[in-house]
C-alpha cells in the first residue's frame, strides 16, 4: 500500500520548500497552517529532546507486552504510528512486523527528519515506510486502511485526545487495534502530594538545593495540568493531560469501540520511588541523591502505606488498549 492510500487528501513533499525535510510528505491542508498547541521543545529544540527521550530498548519492551495483550491482532499489513518523533515506537514495530508497511506521523518534520536518517541506514526496505507531518487532531485517514494503530506517549499532548481516537477509529479496519500508553491522573496526584509532603518539611537551605528545585517545578506543573479543560494556558504547556480510565471508557462508549484494556506500566512494589527517580533523570538529568536521604523515606512510607491491588489501580502510567469491533 502506497502512502497516499493511507489519506483521504492529497500529500505534498516538505523537500520541495525545506530540503531538510526531502522525504517527508504532508497533506496539502496543512501547508503553512499554524501549529497550534505545540512547543518549541519538539520543533525548533527536536534535536535536544531527540538526545534526552530516545530509549529504542524500553519501549520495545512496552509494545511488545501490549501486542501480547491485543488478542487476535494476528500480523498487521499495514500501521499508522502516531507521534513518531525521532522513531522510540516506529524501530521497535519495524522489527517486529517486518513485512508491514508503517506510516509514522508526527507534527514535528524536524523529528522526522531524525527518523527518516535512522530509517535510511536499516537493511531492509526503506520504501515500506511513510513519514508524513501531520496534526494527529487532524489527520483526515481514510476508512479501513490499517490493521493497527500506536501511540507512545502521545494523547497527553494533544488539546483534544478524543478527536485522535476517532481518527485511529475511521482508519482501522473491523477488529484492529490502538494502543497508547499515558500518564494517569491517580498515581501522579498521589505523588504530587508525596513530593508537597517532602517539600514542607526540608529546610530553608534544603530548599534551595537542585533537587527540591525540582520538586517545586514539578508539582507547579502538576497544578496547572490540574485546571479546567477550557484554560487558554494548555495551549502553551507540553505535557497536558493526566487521564483517568474513566475518561477512556466514555471514549470507547461514546465513539463504538468494541473493548478497551488498561493495565499499568511496569506494576512494582515500590512505583512512587521509581517514578521520582525517573522524574529526576528525565526532567533535571539529576541523580537519585539530588533528593536526601530522609526525603526518600518519606517517599517509601507512601509506598509502603498501598496494598499492591492499589498500586496497580493508582498507576503512574499506563498502556490503553482499544478495540474496533470486528465484523459480523
Amino acid at each position: 500500500m502506497r502512502v497516499d492510500d493511507i489519506f483521504a487528501e492529497a500529500l505534498v513533499d516538505l523537500g520541495a520548500e525545506d530540503t531538510r525535510f526531502r522525504g517527508i510528505l504532508t497533506p496539502a491542508s496543512a501547508v503553512g497552517a499554524a501549529k497550534v498547541g505545540v512547543t518549541a521543545q519538539f520543533l525548533d529544540n527536536a534535536e535536544a529532546y531527540h538526545r534526552a527521550y530516545l530509549d529504542v530498548a524500553y519501549w520495545r519492551y512496552l509494545i511488545d507486552n501490549a501486542l501480547a495483550a491485543a488478542h487476535d491482532l494476528g500480523e498487521p499489513a499495514t500501521i499508522i504510528d502516531i507521534g513518531s518523533g525521532s522513531g522510540n515506537s516506529v524501530l521497535p514495530l519495524a522489527d517486529r512486523f517486518p513485512d508491514a508497511t508503517i506510516v509514522a506521523t508526527d507534527i514535528s518534520p524536524q523529528l522526522l527528519a531524525i527518523l527518516r536518517d535512522f530509517i535510511v541506514k536499516r537493511a531492509d526496505r526503506p520504501q515500506r515506510f511513510g513519514l508524513v507531518a501531520a496534526d494527529a487532531s487532524a489527520a483526515n485517514y481514510r476508512a479501513g486502511v490499517a490493521d493497527l494503530a500506536v501511540g507512545a506517549a502521545i494523547l497527553h499532548h494533544i488539546l483534544d485526545p478524543a478527536l485522535v481516537l476517532a481518527s485511529c477509529h475511521r482508519a482501522l479496519r473491523p477488529g484492529g487495534w490502538a494502543i497508547f500508553f499515558e500518564p494517569f491522573e491517580a498515581g501522579n496526584v498521589i505523588l504530587k502530594l508525596t513530593y508537597q509532603r517532602v517539600l514542607a518539611q526540608a529546610s530553608a537551605a534544603e530548599r534551595k538545593t537542585e533537587g527540591m528545585r525540582f520538586l517545586e517545578r514539578m508539582v507547579a506543573d502538576y497544578t496547572v495540568r490540574q485546571r479546567p479543560r477550557s484554560d487558554p494556558i494548555f495551549r502553551e504547556l507540553d505535557d497536558k493531560w493526566m487521564f483517568t480510565r474513566s475518561y477512556f471508557e466514555r471514549i470507547r462508549d461514546e465513539q463504538g469501540w468494541a473493548e478497551l484494556i488498561v493495565y499499568p506500566l511496569n506494576a512494582a512494589d515500590t512505583p512512587l520511588h521509581n517514578q521520582a527517580a525517573v522524574h529526576l533523570k528525565l526532567g533535571a538529568a539529576l541523580p537519585p541523591d539530588a533528593l536526601p536521604a530522609w526525603a526518600w523515606a518519606v517517599i517509601d512510607e507512601t509506598d509502603g502505606g498501598m496494598s499492591p491491588d492499589l498500586k496497580r489501580e493508582w498507576m503512574q502510567e499506563g498502556a490503553v488498549l482499544f478495540r474496533k469491533r470486528p465484523a459480523p
